[in-house]
């Protein structure tokens, strides 16, 4: 397996079935990302943008994801972060970090305000807007 240390980006209005290593497909209207995980193994990783679970930043040239990406229960078992478009690797958390991590990622998406997807929809529509605008 081969590790990324960059990625580029691309709104999509869908997520494609066939996802290219290195490249983070962003679906605004649905506030779905996916990419394939940085470290070489193939697997897809989806970062629904919520609050409690993801949010993402778009400077107008690179894109950041927060928190960390990782999936302890995939052999790779990656952790990584995405800045400015460069993977930043993390180190690996034991099982009982990565336990808390998973109760602590349901308890945020339990305590956020209902409204936050609505606000999320409407943030993305006006960088939608924006994005295509710019491309036009």
């Amino acid at each position: 397996m081969t590790r990324r240390n960059s990625v580029t980006f691309e709104f999509v209005d869908y997520i494609p079935e066939q996802l290219e290593d290195g490249v983070v497909y962003m679906a605004p209207e649905f506030g779905a990302v996916m990419h394939l995980y940085c470290d070489g193994c193939g697997e897809r990783v989806s970062t629904p943008l919520h609050p409690g679970q993801w949010t993402l930043t778009f400077d107008g040239e690179t894109i950041s994801l927060s928190p960390s990406i990782g999936n302890w229960e995939l052999p790779c078992k990656s952790h990584y972060f995405i800045r400015r478009n460069r993977v930043v690797w993390a180190g690996e958390w034991s099982d009982e970090r990565a336990a808390q991590g998973v109760r602590d990622d349901r308890d945020a998406v339990v305590t956020q305000p209902e409204s936050a997807p609505n606000a999320l929809s409407a943030a993305w529509s006006r960088l939608r807007a924006w994005v295509h605008a710019l491309t036009k």
